[in-house]
């Protein structure tokens, strides 16, 4: 049963975030309170999540896709005096197959690793703000991050004064215009035969 735990998992990185451009598998040690030995082996690529315990004596081995997750979430978990707790966790509809992927007491430390991780499995990245909600951290249409759309054109500044077409065009003069009352009543009088 060991040999099977060891063939399944071998090969990956024991590093805790993956560093930029990397592919590599990561390989986790997670605590699990109900598999023997309290813990979970946990194998982290960028096309599959795979989890490995031990419950009463049955091995388990478990192979979930990364986009069944529903994003990498950071949290608070913890504050003391003038220090806050974080966590980053791989977060799933079901409790059971979360899994924490950092803890730290860094601000700057662990949103660096929070981005990583979400970059790595191309999950979108979320936060809980308030009762253990977890929302996006900015607005997402599916994969695709929705944003306040940028300047398209080098005159943008002058777009909001006047059109551009507009600033090649001299305006008008008013003593050119014609007055309402000096237009004729009719351009043509009766019909086409006496014309």
């Amino acid at each position: 049963m060991q040999a099977e735990q060891s063939i399944a998992l071998a090969g990956a990185a024991q590093q805790r975030a993956p560093s930029p451009g990397s592919a590599a598998p990561r390989r986790i040690e997670a605590p699990d309170p109900r598999a023997d030995g309290r813990r979970r082996v946990v194998l982290l690529a960028r096309d599959r999540v795979e989890i490995a315990r031990s419950v009463a004596g049955v091995y388990m081995h478990l192979t979930i896709a990364p986009n069944a997750y529903r994003g990498v979430l950071l949290r608070l978990t913890g504050a003391s005096e003038y220090k806050f707790r974080y966590e980053v966790l791989l977060a799933h509809r079901d409790p059971d197959l979360n899994i924490v992927l950092a803890e730290a007491d860094d601000d700057s430390d662990i949103q660096a690793e929070w981005r990583l991780w979400a970059r790595f499995l191309g999950l979108p990245t979320l936060v809980e703000r308030q009762d253990g909600r977890a929302e996006p951290e900015f607005s997402r249409l599916g994969k695709i991050a929705i944003a306040a759309p940028g300047p398209r054109r080098r005159g943008r500044i002058l777009a909001s004064r006047r059109a551009r077409f507009l600033v090649r065009r001299k305006t008008g003069r008013a003593e050119l215009a014609i007055a309402p009352t000096e237009l004729p009543r009719e351009i043509f009088s009766g019909p086409k035969q006496d014309r």
